[in-house]
Formats: structure tokens, sequence, C-alpha cells
């Protein structure tokens, strides 16, 4: 009944913004997927051919995690596998809860073309991912670099800008005297992060102030390991806060790096790819970082570098995946440039050759959109699409959609006919789980690998989106920047934006707090048209949808009256 082929009459297209391969249905789902029903349905009725095509999504860091954890509660460490072998758990495992999501939207009634699903990691998509790489790095849009990246200890990998999670809490702020090296006086700087002292490698003061225009050029001592270091000006510093003096700790701030890089100043690595002290900090080695933030400051007590501490608020980032915090680390990895496609992806919004519902948020788009950095798109997992660039002799590379392609790019490149296979190694990294989701409404239709295919042309683009404000960034932004770079239109005309779902206490429902009811449960008390009716009776545009159970009831007691 829902299977949909191209014809003679108008299409109406809605694809689903695919959910995590191994997850189960959730309130916002079922909220989000009874609004696309409503809203295909209806297409139907008014005589368009309408396509909805459900998905899933291979979600590399969370799938990996939990991959992982069953391998632990095995005996089995993922260091002591090979990456083929590790790959085949985690095919064993997608395989085993793939289905479960899908089985559970078709429990809700959701009308989509079952016949149509694609999974992120099928081979056409991967294929079209892979293409659409080094398509963008033949553009230069593409490049490898080191930067200070956002560093996730717990999954061990690099997330993007948009993957951090700023939370506001109570944090201590530790004045800190550092002595000058001719031993007549001391300058205070005050941090939150007392373990990174160990990789300073300056003071900054601001080259106006008064109280320290003297001391620039001077020289003084990192506490507990006596490094010199020196005194240096820069007009980023806030001469308010804290003493108007900070400290400069180049490989763990992206403030610092950039002071770092200004100023030559060395960059020491304090801090390891667990979270733990590296052997560079000389003092704590293999300790965690926040076990260290108290041991550090009892340590400078008794060096007697220690001036006061005061309780301050600030904004913390942690990983939206592991909720860990993240630790900011230099690292080399892969990016995007995206300021130049930003300005038609911001234009069709701002133009209103998108619409968005509800429509203020066009300002938070233009706002992200205007201030737009480069995206860091590799992350250090086994789980995902493996980077296409094959290195070989000492640091050179190619870019290629397989081997034997990228042996013959190789040859050319360095002028030996010699090499071989066995001289090419590819990059370890897989990218970003967004990758291939932001070419989602083109790849559905294989709009990458054989744009002029029936399917394409005649599906795409789309014509409403349904998803969650939450991502905007992460999702709608870049689909509608892979749209305009990829076929010169954007994906779709419309994007409707849910509430979230949240208790009657207006508490955001999560498992952790208890608050979220299991939709099957639901379903069993109450039938599908009941639940779906409750969705619906609180879900203006935009705005959160207080969910509560008696409304469920109200929802079947509506589909019996009907």
């Amino acid at each position: 009944f829902f299977h949909s082929e191209p014809n003679q009459k108008k299409p109406y297209t809605i694809l689903i913004p695919p959910p995590n391969v191994t997850g189960i249905l959730h309130m916002g789902h079922m909220l989000n997927n009874t609004i696309q029903d409503v809203l295909v349905r209806r297409a139907r009725l008014l005589g368009f051919n309408a396509c909805w095509v459900p998905g899933t999504d291979h979600a590399s860091i969370a799938t990996e995690a939990k991959v992982i954890k069953k391998l632990k509660d095995e005996g089995i460490e993922k260091t002591n596998l090979s990456r083929n072998e590790f790959l085949d758990h985690a095919w064993k495992w997608t395989d085993t809860h793939g289905g479960i999501i899908l089985s559970q939207l078709k429990r809700l009634g959701a009308s989509c073309d079952w016949n149509r699903v694609k999974f992120t990691m099928d081979d056409d998509m991967s294929e079209s991912v892979i293409s659409a790489f080094v398509t963008l790095y033949n553009k230069d849009l593409i490049y490898r670099g080191q930067k200070m990246i956002n560093w996730d200890p717990k999954a061990k990998t690099a997330v993007s800008d948009e993957e951090v999670i700023y939370k506001e809490q109570d944090s201590n702020l530790y004045y800190i005297d550092y002595k000058f090296v001719n031993g007549a006086d001391c300058i205070t700087v005050a941090t939150t992060r007392p373990e990174t002292i160990l990789g300073d490698t300056a003071i900054c003061v601001h080259p106006d102030d008064e109280r320290y225009k003297d001391l620039i050029g001077q020289n003084v001592l990192v506490p507990l390991v006596n490094r010199e270091i020196p005194v240096i000006s820069d007009d980023y510093i806030d001469k308010d806060f804290g003493t108007g003096a900070l400290k400069v700790t180049p490989a763990h701030d992206i403030n610092d790096y950039v002071i770092g890089e200004k100023n030559n100043l060395d960059i020491i690595c304090v801090i390891d790819e667990t979270g733990c002290m590296h052997e560079d900090a000389q003092l704590y080695i293999g300790e965690d970082r926040f076990v260290v933030r108290e041991k550090i400051i009892q340590d400078i007590k008794l060096s007697g570098n220690f001036n006061k501490m005061e309780i301050i608020k600030n904004k913390v980032g942690f990983s939206e995946r592991t909720d860990v915090v993240i630790e900011p680390r230099l690292s080399t990895q892969w990016f995007m440039k995206m300021k130049e496609i930003a300005v038609p992806a911001l234009e069709s919004v701002m133009s209103g050759a998108v619409s968005f519902y509800p429509e203020k948020t066009k300002n938070t788009y233009r706002h992200w959109m205007e201030n737009i950095r480069d995206w860091c798109l590799s992350r250090q997992l086994w789980w995902g699409h493996r980077i296409p660039v094959f290195y070989y002799g000492s640091s050179d590379y190619v870019v290629a959609k397989n081997k034997e392609d990228a042996l013959e790019l190789a040859r050319k490149k360095s002028g030996d006919k010699k090499l071989s296979l066995m001289d090419l190694k590819q990059d370890d990294d897989v990218l970003d789980t967004w990758f291939s989701s932001w070419l989602w409404p083109i790849s559905v239709f294989d709009g990458i690998r054989n744009p002029s295919n029936k399917d394409f042309t005649y599906y795409y683009p789309t014509s409403d989106l349904v998803t969650g404000p939450d991502i905007l960034f992460f999702w709608v932004a870049r689909m509608i920047m892979c749209g305009h770079d990829f076929t010169g239109v954007p994906p779709f005309k419309n994007v409707y934006f849910t509430g979230l779902v949240r208790d009657k206490k207006r508490q955001k429902m999560s498992k952790s707090l208890g608050n979220s009811p299991d939709p099957i449960q639901l379903m069993n008390e109450y039938g599908a048209d009941g639940v779906r009716s409750a969705m619906l009776f609180t879900s203006p545009a935009g705005n959160d949808l207080l969910f509560d159970e008696s409304l469920c009831e109200q929802g079947r007691n509506f589909s019996n009256k009907i």
C-alpha cells in the first residue's frame, strides 16, 4: 500500500531522520514519526505520489561503545583484536539489534515505503560517502591539518564543535603565585584547571595593563617543576578577569594555542588521550586529570605558591555522546572548509526558498551559519566509513575511492613505477557519522553515484523534513549545504521543528530520570492510534510537548468514537 515508484503524478517526498541502528523507540521518535505520518497520509489523500523513506544510521561512537562493552563483558579487549575481527563483532551486533527500531515504527503504524529501507552502511550508501569525500577533496574543500580539537577521553576520539554540550556549573577558581626567577616578587594568575599548570609555557598580560607593564619580558618559575617561562603581552587578555594575568598552556586550550603560535611558545602536552597525566607532565604520570586537580592544589599549598580560592559559575564542555568533560587537544585530523559552502545555504533559508516552522528558528540558523567553523571530519574509531586516504613513503598520501585507484595515483605523484599495493596503508580513522547523514536526501536515491537515475530526478528535492531543533546544526544545516554543493538546490522545501517531549513537571524525558514511558507498553494499553493522538493533542510546532499518560486515554476514547 505504501510503496511508491516514479509516475506521472506530482511527487511528495519525506525522509525519516535516521535513528541509531541499535536504538529503540522513545517518545521523541513517537512524536516525530506521528507528525511525518500525518503529512504523508494527507499527501496521499490529496493525490500526490507520496514516498516516505525509512532508514537507520550506523552511529559510530554510540555503536562502537556498545560493542566494546559487550566484548568486555565477555572478557575481550578491543586492543587484542584486529580491525577486521572487531568489525565482525560490530556487524553481528548491528544485525542482531538493527531491526528493532524499524519493527517498532511499523507497530506505531508508520506508513513508510518499507521496500526502500536504507542503512548508512549499506554498500551503495558507503560508496556514496567515499565518492563524496574524494569529490570534495579534489575541490580543495577537505584538508589535513594540526589544530586544537575537542577530545572525548572516554570514546578516545575527536568530536566536532557541535557535539560539545556546555553546562553551567559551580567551579573552583584557584589563584596561584608564580615567583620571578630573581626571587624578588611574584605574579598571580587565576585558573579553574590547575592540572594544566605543568604544561604552562608563558604568563600573558594585556600590553596596556599598568600593573604589569614593567614585568613584560621577565621570567617566572612554573610551580612544582620550576621551569622558567616568560611574561608576554597580548591584547586578547581580559584585564578584568581574575588578576588580569593568564597562564598560557598552548597544548590544552584553543585560545592559549593561538597566543602560543603568535609568540612561538613551546607546546607541552600534559594530558593524554585517556584523560590521564602524560609523562611530559613530569609529575602525577598516569593519574586521572580530576584526581590530579585535587592533588596539585595540595602540593602547591605546601610549596607556598597557593594564594586563594573562590567559587565562580562557568560553562564546561561535555561530550554529547559520552557525557564526559571534553579535553581540548592538539591533534592532526581531517577537516572540511565550511565558510564558502555556507553562503548559498544561508541565502536559501533567509530568502524563503527553504521555510522553517516555527520561523523564529531562522535567527538561530543565521547566527550559526555566519559564525561557522571548519568541520573536524575524522574520528579515531573502527566502526564507520574508513577515510579513503592512502599513505606511502614517509608521509605522502593520495585520496582515492579504492586501493587500486590509489596505487595508480601514487605512482603518478611519486614517479615511482615500482610502488605496489603492499606499499600503501589506508588511514585508520573513520568519518564523522554526520558526514554520511548530510548526504541522506541525495544518497537514499543514489544521487551521488548516479545523479541522472529516475528515482533521484523524480523524488529530489524532497518536500518536507520533520526533525528536532537540537539537530539544526548537526544535520539540517549540513544537508542544506550539501544539497547546494552537489546538486545546486536545497534538499527540501519545508522544515518542521517539533518541540522536545517533557513530562508534566516540564522535565526533559530521559531514561536516567525514569520519567520516560516505554512507547510499546503505552501502545499495548491504549492502542497505536490512542498514543499517536495523545502526541498530536499538544504538539504546536517548535513548542515543547508536556506529556501526560492521561492524554493516551483521551486519544483512545477519541479513536473509539471515530
